[in-house]
């Protein structure tokens, strides 16, 4: 397997170091982030969300070069600035950009550079060679024409299940999307300035309307779908899993049995693992840690009209995610 680096230990990336840990322990190469090793491993061992880490997590310091102990396999750990600068090791090839500061495919081609052939992005790029929402539109992904790769975002890969699935059984002729989404690192603990007004003020006190990335991912992933296709982020004072709320018009009548029976065939065909159906009478909590891409609630599904209807899914925003990222990463590490 090509060695696999890593930069940038946010919430996402650190969730990854997790996953590779526990199942592909010999997977990760290197890790960058300027943060101070003794509080990256602190982070990297416990989660205000998530809990702690099941696997042992050290930091050691020897002959100037600090190391990650990840379940005991020692990983470099380097703290440059710049990607320009990171001297990840001989033989890496793939590069996870996960700083969120180098979304841009001139920020993030900074990495190409002493072997290394391809970067993926996990956010949203305006401008990646290529957006991959992997079950939908994988099969497009070009190693040889595509060095820059967008993993899109949490929310596009919750709701692109979801009007692919009512698009194969019905089709659609409008759609639009809200998504009542937790706070992020993007808002204002307490009100200061932001470019955002909105987000500029204190995340934990309203419920604060904003834009989300996933609109633009998901007209880039799936071209067919309607022009007009967008929506709204409603920020609510919450940590961890999100609401999708997809309204559409479809192309066929369907009642709500109906949408339900083409989500639970889903769930139990091609979508499998990808897709699931919420537990009855869902809470936001009762997500947090399923790493599935979108749970439907079907207990909340509408027909709001003969053909204009009203479907939910929820989704642990970090945990899928991450999820898919690591099954991305892996699959490209064989690859390139």
């Amino acid at each position: 397997m090509t060695a696999l680096a890593l930069n940038g230990l946010g919430r996402i990336g650190r969730l990854l170091v997790r996953r590779l840990t526990a199942t592909q322990p010999g997977a990760l190469g290197a890790v960058n982030d300027p943060a101070p090793m003794d509080q990256l491993v602190h982070l990297l061992r416990y989660d205000s969300v998530h809990g702690p880490s099941r696997e042992p997590i050290e930091g050691l310091t020897e002959g100037g070069q600090d190391f990650l102990l990840l379940g005991g396999r020692r990983v470099p750990l380097f703290h440059a600035a710049d990607p320009a600068l990171i001297p990840f090791p001989a033989g890496t090839r793939l590069v996870v950009e996960a700083s969120g500061r180098f979304t841009r495919k001139v920020d993030a081609t900074r990495h190409l550079k002493n072997g290394v052939s391809h970067v993926v992005i996990s956010a949203p790029s305006p401008d990646a060679d290529y957006t991959v929402i992997a079950p939908v539109n994988g099969s497009g992904l070009d190693l040889a024409r595509h060095r820059v790769i967008s993993n899109a975002s949490c929310t596009a890969h919750a709701t692109a299940p979801m009007l692919k699935i009512l698009d194969d059984a019905f089709g659609l002729d409008h759609a639009g999307m809200s998504t009542v989404h937790v706070v992020t690192n993007d808002q204002r603990l307490l009100d200061l300035p932001h470019k955002d007004l909105r987000r500029a003020r204190a995340a934990f006190l309203s419920i604060i309307p904003t834009t989300s990335s996933a609109f633009g991912a998901l007209h880039r992933v799936m071209p067919d779908l309607p022009p007009a296709f967008d929506g709204v982020a409603l920020r609510v004072p919450t940590l961890n899993v999100n609401l999708v709320d997809v309204v559409a018009t479809l192309h066929r009548e369907a009642d709500a049995a109906a949408l339900n029976a083409a989500y639970a065939s889903a769930v139990a065909g091609s979508w499998k693992g990808l897709v699931d159906l919420a537990p009855p009478h869902a809470v936001s909590s009762d997500i947090t840690g399923r790493a599935e891409s979108v749970l439907m609630d079907l207990d909340l599904t509408m027909t709001l009209g003969p053909r204009f209807v009203k479907v939910f899914g929820w989704h642990d925003n970090e945990t899928g995610y991450a999820a898919r990222l690591c099954e991305l990463v892996l699959d490209l590490a064989k690859q390139v």
